[in-house]
């Protein structure tokens, strides 16, 4: 003990002998002393044993890491010898998550629990040396003892699913219900609707309209209510794999990119992610809703944490704007494409690549997944669709849709697809490639195609803002949708006014 506390326990002791006059009261005195002075000592240890970049960390980065990961060799991008590289991370996104070693992949590299390893072709860092780094990790990453600890990142609403969960939900589809009241925006003007969804178990589209995503009765056509996209102009909509969540990206042009994440059944916003200085052009929820996979005009493919909403991967294939991402039905791939007709199949917990798909001449279009995800299908300006073998990255069917550009390519449940095209033409076709029919025609240049979730109703946008359902059985038009419903939108919010106004 330091010399200043064992006189104090010295001195409160001696004085304790003299008024009791009693060496067995003294003992006990003298005892309790001591105990009471390493009690102190003990609450003080802690505030002795901070760990801090400049101290600890750097020695042992410089023993082990610096060959590969320098500002001279910054391997996969990654520079360990400085305090601000070791937190800007690699390529890839951040390696260190402050306070949770387990989000961290320097901790998963070093621990070898997660490939690379680190060092490479070495055994692991000693168990002192591992304790250091976890310290430095739980203590907020500090740099020097004077230093500020890094604000650990909020944890958002645990969106993840079992697997078991991560496919049709039991009990009734998930419909809009109690929706939030919100105005929709009426314009005179129609745009050109490049974001169209049909909810994979439930009578429900969704649509991207201005400024917000509308949502509608696949069956009756009955406007259903509206989200507003508060971020810019939503451009892709997509229903996560069990229908129960909501996902659109977009943004403002060359000012930000955001994806926006609301559940289905109560109209709520869960989430924004993204920290892009451009709209998205696509984005996909993974299967557990673990991920979302986004990407755009800065041609980088960026997968975020739901749950942490951090970076996890931020990838550098691609030449061009890259126009789609999907994940695989059961989540182990996620695929993504580009303008120069580029398309890529990611593992999209390590963030490696597993295949490269060459073939398409121009800009790839659209990206879907057959429903066992051995099969993805491609669309491309080149006026083909590729179907791919996933687990040999190799074509296995390829015939031209529509000539002068395929615009569109989507699965249905049973392994049908439909394409749209710059012919104005919207087809449906089997498995193999043949084709079943053409729908009637539309009246403007189709964007997107989608199959109900019951496979009976095709629906398609156009260039003009206008969407329009066909039956799949003869291919004649069914109908059309309202997307500008603001005088029926009104009367259903006054209604809803009077009815929350009157006594029960």
């Amino acid at each position: 003990m330091p010399k200043s506390l064992c006189s104090i326990i010295e001195a409160s002791a001696a004085a304790a002998n003299r008024k009791r006059g009693r060496g067995r009261n003294a003992s006990r005195t003298a005892l309790f002393c001591y105990f009471l002075g390493s009690f102190l000592l003990s609450l003080r240890a802690p505030a002795q044993e901070k760990v801090t970049y400049q101290d600890q960390i750097l020695p042992l980065v410089q023993a082990n890491c610096s060959k590969c990961h320098s500002a001279d060799k910054k391997k996969a991008d990654l520079d360990l010898t400085s305090y601000q590289g070791a937190l800007t991370g690699s390529g890839s996104g951040a390696v260190v998550v402050s306070g949770n070693p387990d989000a961290s992949k320097l901790w998963k590299a070093l621990t070898h629990a997660e490939e690379p390893f680190m060092p490479p072709n070495r055994p692991k860092m000693a168990d002192k040396e591992l304790d250091t780094f976890k310290k430095w990790i739980l203590g907020g990453l500090l740099e020097t003892t004077g230093g500020k600890a890094v604000v650990a990142a909020a944890s958002g609403p645990d969106l993840t699913l079992k697997a078991d969960e991560a496919d049709k939900p039991e009990g009734p589809p998930p419909m809009p219900r109690n929706w939030p009241l919100v105005s929709i925006l009426h314009t005179s003007r129609r745009n050109a609707i490049t974001g169209l969804a049909a909810n994979p178990w439930a009578p429900l589209l969704a649509v991207a309209g201005q400024k917000q995503v509308l949502l509608f009765h696949a069956e009756t056509l009955e406007f259903l209510g509206a989200l507003p996209f508060t971020e810019g102009q939503p451009v892709e909509v997509k229903f996560s794999r069990n229908g129960k969540l909501l996902l659109a990206s977009g943004g403002r042009g060359a000012m930000s990119g955001r994806v926006l994440v609301w559940d289905v059944v109560s109209g709520n916003r869960l989430l924004t992610l993204g920290d892009d200085y451009d709209t998205l052009l696509a984005a996909d929820i993974r299967p557990d809703q673990s991920q979302i996979a986004l990407g755009g005009p800065n041609r980088l493919v960026k997968i975020w944490s739901t749950k942490t909403g951090t970076l996890l991967h931020k990838i550098k294939k691609h030449t061009d704007w890259v126009t789609a991402v999907a994940y695989s039905p059961n989540g182990q791939m996620v695929s993504s494409a580009d303008r120069n007709g580029g398309i890529s199949l990611w593992d999209p917990d390590s963030g490696q690549e597993l295949f490269t798909l060459t073939g398409h001449k121009a800009a790839v279009t659209a990206l879907s997944w057959r429903g066992d995800s051995k099969l993805l299908a491609s669309s491309s300006e080149d006026g083909t669709v590729k179907l791919w073998d996933v687990q040999e990255g190799k074509t296995v069917k390829s015939w031209t849709a529509h000539s002068p550009g395929t615009l569109c390519v989507s699965y249905g449940h049973d392994g049908r697809l439909v394409t749209c095209g710059r012919d104005n033409v919207i087809t449906i076709w089997n498995g193999n490639g043949s084709r079943v029919r053409n729908l009637e025609p539309f009246s403007a240049l189709p964007l997107r195609a989608a199959f109900t979730e019951d496979g009976k109703r095709l629906f398609a946008s156009d260039f003009q803002g206008q969407i329009a359902v066909w039956s799949v059985a003869d291919g004649k038009k069914a109908g059309e949708l309202d997307i500008n419903p603001a005088a029926k939108v009104e009367a259903k919010m006054a209604q809803t006014r009077d009815r929350q106004a009157k006594p029960e």
